[in-house]
């Protein structure tokens, strides 16, 4: 049987991705600094195949109510 799958999980990941990118391009001027980011930015994209690995194998699907989709 399928389960939902909490997609706001996913969208705050997504968010921290983008406001770790952000952050680098802004503030980053040393190769350590860049460094911390990347690895930040590693360690989000790793949540997110995990997550995403998880909801596949557990036959997970999104729920969408009048478009919005959770």
């Amino acid at each position: 049987m399928h389960q939902p799958f909490d997609i706001t999980l996913t969208h705050r990941l997504a968010d921290q991705l983008v406001e770790c990118a952000t952050s680098m391009k802004e503030k980053a001027q040393s190769p350590g600094q860049v460094q911390q980011h990347v690895v930040r930015l590693t360690s989000i994209i790793d949540s997110l195949h995990s997550l995403a690995k998880e909801a596949e194998e557990a036959g997970m699907n999104p729920i969408n109510d009048h478009g919005d989709i959770r």
